[in-house]
């Protein structure tokens, strides 16, 4: 990447609550993937066909379930004429080329994998079929217009001419890659839209598919790492002369992270690091506890240096009838991803080769080349299917601590995560808390909506290290971290799902206090929409029964009547025959957008010794296009679990200073048998794709919340939601 210091302090702004990084894509990155072959047909870095038929294509956003692999496919075929079957894959390296064009990170994340390459994809198959067109018909001598493609061969109307794409690449090569060629109406449409078979299914019901916890480095030792349990403690000594003298230990030695136990096999490295003797010094946060922070949350309330995100009308709270108060609580969780988290990392001299699961290489790649001393660019990563993501595998951490220990070991190194690691050790969802206050009139009318939030900043905590994997090397180090000081105050993804709220009242003000905790802080399925749709949504509720109106028809009497958000709501209605649930269960409603879809939820609870439980949730979704019908069905479906577990189970608690939650035995997921059926509805609609990989999370608790509400007369304001 050339770019100078006088271009980068030119580019490089804060402006918005976001962070904008300048740079546009030529100057940011070469503009191909240098041909893999010279003898290879490769119009575009996401795809090429070899001379014997081979039809490749590069996926650079990274499989962890969501079926990104089945839509990367599904575009592509769609306009270059091809049975999905009859495309090969690979993962993408790490290259420029294949950076997001929001983020300027090659990263798999924020639902936007769909929605950000669905025309560009499109148009790379598109491109392609063209050239191949250009080519037949200089080949065979007959006119472009006597030509058609078709399940991967040009032939020609009266049947005198066929050539597969394998044998036009010699001639395509020589052609010029055309320029904006018209993509398919949606009323051609063969694939996108129906096609549903996941190219990745096979591998991974017969187990052939790699996952980083699969890979085999010859020769590589297995490392755990032990790490201070209190939060923002470090360590003061340590003894592991017992440890040492353990079967298959190989070495013991300090990191900056914990003490890393290096042994043949993971069992053995594991049984030492239990021997290991280690005194640990506390952090300096007087937040040693959930209730010291808590409680510094809701403190932030008496202040009024709160930062305004969003501010509309005059607020005539003074002369109201009546004044609504409320303050809702969304705790810290974990990510719990299937796969706990691991990486290997072999070093030969000035390169190095990084083994792991990641939903961004380039940060991975910065981790490794920063913990060894090495250029990027001399860091090759190769990224593997992923047993779970949801924001977790965006850190570098692991891949950081796998490459300190195999850069002073001279071995290769596979570091491997334990659940209690994994658990304890999280980048969590920031705790948050919300005060509300509404002004009605007599007639029921909102005069005035405040909302105040109060928590800490994940942007503060990660832009600087997405900023590293971003900036030239030659930057200083600070210069990151003053990225994320500087947006701390107005994060975005601490208000997303409350400053963007689709109602209309009189007068509305969202205001936000970053408040700094110990825990370290990531992006967490659907980000601050997964807390601001539950806070939001559950006091939207307490309006419409402070003013005694049914909750669907008090949002639509505030919801614009063209609006989206009015259409998932009123299908919603319909589905779940809402007003009318069957004897013994209750129903509560949540609309929400976020990633530029919306969905409207109904959740049917029913109660047993007390206790709710959910019985049903019918979820209506607004994503545009569709691409490949079961994936997003699918998704929806994942979401509502995840949801579901986090609002109902899902608490990381601190306790002097320590993580008290370490397996699944006290952090639990939703199991089976406490699953609901879930109903979905995909509106169809003829307009751009938005993310489907997290939009269903945000609007389940606080339909689940108002579903308990109706049931006992209870309002539950702290997640996770509990009676009693």
């Amino acid at each position: 990447m050339t770019l100078s210091r006088r271009q980068f302090i030119r580019n490089t702004s804060v402006a918005g609550g976001a962070l904008t990084l300048g740079f546009s894509l030529s100057a940011c990155s070469p503009v191909q993937l240098p041909k893999i072959s010279a003898a290879d047909f490769q119009p575009d870095s996401h795809l090429r066909i070899t001379p014997d038929n081979q039809v490749i294509i590069q996926v650079h956003k990274y499989e962890m379930g969501q079926g990104v692999l089945t839509a990367f496919v599904t575009l592509i075929a769609e306009e270059l004429e091809l049975n999905p079957d009859d495309v090969n894959w690979e993962w993408a390296p790490v290259h420029s080329a294949f950076n997001d064009p929001e983020s300027q990170l090659q990263i798999t994340g924020g639902s936007a994998s769909v929605r950000v390459f669905y025309d560009i994809l499109r148009q790379v198959g598109a491109s392609a079929r063209e050239m191949l067109l250009s080519a037949a018909a200089q080949d065979s001598g007959k006119p472009r217009s006597e030509l058609m493609a078709q399940q991967g061969v040009v032939s020609s109307s009266d049947g005198g001419y066929s050539a597969t794409y394998g044998q036009l690449v010699a001639t395509a090569n020589t052609l010029v890659v055309p320029e904006d060629v018209p993509l398919k109406p949606a009323s051609q449409f063969k694939l996108i839209g129906s096609f549903d078979a996941r190219p990745d299914a096979r591998s991974k019901a017969d187990g052939t598919a790699q996952f980083a916890a699969d890979v085999q480095v010859p020769n590589a030792l297995t490392a755990v790492v032990i790490r201070c349990p209190l939060q923002g403690g470090s360590c003061d000594g340590w003894n592991a002369d017992v440890a040492k003298a353990l079967p298959g230990v190989e070495a013991i030695f300090q990191i900056d992270n914990g003490i890393a136990v290096v042994a043949k096999n993971y069992w053995r490295a594991r049984k030492a690091a239990d021997a290991v003797d280690v005194n640990w010094k506390s952090g300096s946060s007087v937040m040693q506890d959930s209730a010291a922070i808590e409680a510094a949350l809701g403190a932030a309330f008496d202040s009024d240096d709160f930062k305004e995100v969003r501010a509309e009308g005059e607020v005539t709270a003074n002369a109201a009838d009546k004044i609504v108060e409320a303050e809702y609580f969304a705790p810290f969780l974990a990510h719990a991803a299937m796969e706990p988290l691991n990486a290997i990392v072999q070093q030969s001299g000035d390169t190095a080769q990084v083994w792991v699961g990641h939903q961004s290489p380039d940060i991975a790649r910065s981790a490794a080349a920063a913990a060894l001393g090495l250029e990027r660019e001399n860091v090759t990563v190769h990224n593997q299917f992923m047993g779970g993501g949801f924001g977790r595998r965006a850190v570098g951490d692991n891949v950081f601590e796998a490459a300190q220990i195999a850069g002073q070991l001279g071995r290769p190194v596979k570091l491997v995560w334990s659940r209690e690691d994994d658990t304890q050790h999280d980048f969590y969802r920031p705790a948050m808390k919300s005060r509300f206050r509404v002004a009605l009139s007599d007639a029921g009318e909102v005069q005035s909506y405040s909302h105040r939030l109060a928590g800490p900043s994940i942007n503060q905590q990660l832009l600087p290290q997405m900023a590293a994997a971003i900036l030239p090397a030659w930057i200083p180090h600070h210069v990151p971290d003053f990225v994320g000081s500087a947006i701390a105050g107005e994060d975005f993804s601490s208000v997303e799902g409350a400053s963007d709220i689709p109602y209309r009242f009189s007068s509305l003000s969202v205001a936000y206090k970053n408040i700094e905790t110990p825990l370290p802080l990531g992006y967490w399925r659907s980000v601050g929409h997964s807390h601001n749709g539950f806070v939001v949504e559950s006091f939207v509720d307490e309006i419409a029964q402070a003013t005694q109106q049914d909750p669907i028809e008090f949002r639509r009497k505030h919801l614009p009547q063209d609006s989206r958000h009015l259409a998932v709501l009123d299908k919603v209605a319909a589905m779940s025959n809402w007003g009318e649930p069957a004897p013994g269960r209750y129903q509560g409603v949540a609309v929400h957008e976020s990633f530029k879809t919306v969905v409207a939820e109904v959740v049917e609870v029913s109660l047993h010794n007390g206790k709710p439980r959910v019985e049903k949730v019918y979820c209506a979704v607004d994503c545009g296009q569709v691409v490949n019908p079961d994936v997003i069905q699918q998704q929806i479906e994942s979401s509502v679990i995840f949801g579901l577990t986090a609002a109902l189970k899902g608490k990381i608690t601190l306790k002097d200073g320590r993580i008290e939650q370490s397996n699944f035995h006290d952090y639990p997921l939703m199991r089976i048998d406490e699953t609901p059926d879930i109903v979905v509805a995909i509106l169809e609609l003829d307009r751009h794709p938005s993310g489907v990989g997290e939009p269903a999370t945000p609007p389940v608790a606080p339909a689940l919340g108002n579903a308990i509400f109706a049931a006992t007369g209870k309002r539950l304001r702290s997640l996770p939601l509990e009676l009693g």
